[in-house]
């Protein structure tokens, strides 16, 4: 579930909903796409921000399989990383991408 900005969420609204986080994406000790991106592409800086970088890419390329650098941008831009100008992000964004061929490998 992705809220907007500036949108409060309340834990009981996740009531029966499915939640996804960072650790439930790889596969054992197979990492999704977007994981693997990001350690490829050097797209891992503090870790501070990774997590939601990771799984906001991740839904992003749910919706959009080869998303432009204007549409990652725009995606990640309520992830506020304070130790890289995005460049690395980005490339680790569409490396997923390409990896994913298109296709839903969600987990």
């Amino acid at each position: 579930m992705f809220r907007r900005r500036h949108e409060h969420f309340v834990a009981a609204q996740a009531n029966g909903a499915e939640v996804k986080t960072i650790e439930g994406l790889a596969d054992g000790d197979i990492f999704h796409p977007v994981q693997e991106g990001f350690r490829e592409k050097h797209g891992l800086q503090c870790g501070y921000c990774t997590p939601g970088m990771i799984m906001t890419a991740v839904h992003l390329l749910e919706t959009n399989s080869n998303p432009t650098d204007d549409e990652i941008k725009h995606a990640l831009e309520g992830n506020i990383c304070r130790c890289t100008g995005y460049v690395n992000i980005v490339e680790s964004v569409k490396w997923a991408a390409a990896k994913m061929g298109g296709k839903n490998v969600s987990r």
